[in-house]
């Protein structure tokens, strides 16, 4: 069986990724005309909370006495939401203070009911959904991974890169392949060329082959030139990585030491030592939550405390140290993220003290750049006849308004070309 590109990129080099784009003989020429307008120091980090956070209890409204007849249990009080409030109708998390800090300052618009037509309840199939932007998944590339196909393709260096253990699909593409790496405190000390560990002595030799043999002379515009061509940049791209990083310096932060903490930590050392870095990703597991979503030992009801509060905590304290680290670098001009999760929970808490899958939630759009400080979106009516036959809320902004309303108002793409339709501007860039 032929190998794919793909394939060989995963393969070939062990841990070693791709850290480059592949050579343009794989780029069509009708792509090449349609490259986004230039816009130099721009990021965009794309933060996943997987297995479907609970929008009704992230972004609560307090006053709708129809989340409190569902939710006799999960529901939050006023006075435990004293802390949180955004206005007379939501508050977030009580959890959440630290990005109820930064949305006071103009720095988070969260968006309200988002989610797609016929939403699909099975967390593979929506996550793919969300990766491809595709409801009908006849796709067969990520969103970004379309955009990098016509921005990154001919860049050199390290544009992409995700931090996630998952090789998110978001990033899949045709036409360029973006390294991944699980996040661990030691994971740029590992992110090199992997030698025999039977032979340590041997490492120098290894790797000295492995130069000899891709640094052959081939046609570059043959398969086995750009095979060459793709190996040489894998190892170069990898030594980048683990050298550039070690310049990080935190100015006095400290990041938690959690999954999301220790990914963002990577993610600022990426941002702050290698330039030219562009699109980012990181993961935050754990958000399915059909028991126990509250509670601990003491209490199994205390809504302040419990899976949900742990990971909001987590959420929130990491996107506040990641975002004061990004501004003590001089970089917080320059980043954007965007939170999603494949979908929310059933408005109605269950049996277990937790939720089941729901349909549309909250997403998050974060960093200076935004018109932060106020809620975009609608809260879907909770009210028996407007839920759906499996008693969900329905939707108010499909997801594509907001992938397109940051392809175009900060990659500078054409948003219609990429997602193939022309979706709403949801209005957080101004």
């Amino acid at each position: 069986m032929p190998i794919t590109r793909r394939q060989f990129c995963k393969n070939t080099a062990g841990v070693v990724s791709i850290g480059v784009v592949m050579p343009s003989l794989w780029l069509k020429k009708e792509a090449r005309a349609q490259v986004p307008e230039a816009l130099p120091g721009r990021k965009f980090i794309v933060l996943q909370l997987m297995g479907g956070n609970d929008g009704l209890n992230t972004l609560v409204p307090f006053t709708d006495a129809r989340y409190h007849a569902l939710r006799p249990t999960l529901g939050f009080t006023d006075s435990e939401l004293s802390q949180t409030m955004l206005d007379s109708n939501f508050a977030f998390h009580p959890s959440m203070t630290a990005l109820k800090a930064l949305y006071d300052n103009g720095k988070v618009a969260p968006v309200l009911g988002v989610g797609y037509p016929n939403p699909n309840l099975s967390h593979f199939t929506s996550m793919d959904i969300w990766h491809r932007a595709d409801p009908t998944l006849h796709k067969n590339e990520g969103w970004l991974g379309a955009y990098a196909d016509v921005a990154l393709v001919g860049k050199t260096g390290v544009p992409a890169i995700g931090v996630d253990p998952e090789n998110p699909f978001t990033f899949h593409s045709t036409k360029v392949v973006i390294p991944d790496i699980a996040p661990s405190n030691i994971a740029f000390q590992q992110y090199t060329f992997q030698t025999d560990a039977k032979y340590p002595g041997d490492s120098t030799n290894q790797r000295n082959i492995w130069n000899t043999i891709y640094s052959r002379s081939f046609d570059s515009t043959s398969y086995l030139g750009q095979v060459a061509m793709t190996g040489l940049n894998a190892v170069a791209g990898a030594d980048k990585i683990r050298t550039s990083t070690q310049g990080y310096t935190p100015m006095g932060l400290t990041y938690a030491n959690n999954t999301l903490g220790i990914g963002l930590k990577m993610v600022a050392q990426l941002i702050t030592t290698i330039p030219e870095i562009e699109l980012l990703y990181v993961t935050l597991g754990g958000f399915d939550h059909h028991s126990k979503e509250i509670g601990d030992n003491a209490s199994a009801t205390n809504r302040l405390v419990g899976q949900h509060a742990t990971l909001l905590g987590q959420f929130s304290e990491g996107i506040n140290t990641f975002y004061q680290d990004l501004t003590n670098h001089g970089l917080a001009d320059q980043v954007v993220i965007m939170q999603w999760s494949e979908f929310g929970r059933r408005p109605q808490e269950n049996a277990s003290i937790g939720t089941d899958h729901g349909t549309a939630s909250v997403m998050f759009v974060i960093g200076n750049p935004i018109r932060g400080g106020h809620i975009y979106g609608r809260q879907p009516s909770l009210a028996v006849t407007d839920l759906d036959g499996g008693g969900n809320p329905r939707m108010q902004v499909d997801f594509r308004s907001v992938y397109g309303t940051i392809l175009d108002k900060w990659l500078g793409a054409d948003s219609k070309s990429i997602l193939g339709g022309q979706f709403d501007d949801v209005g957080f860039f101004g």
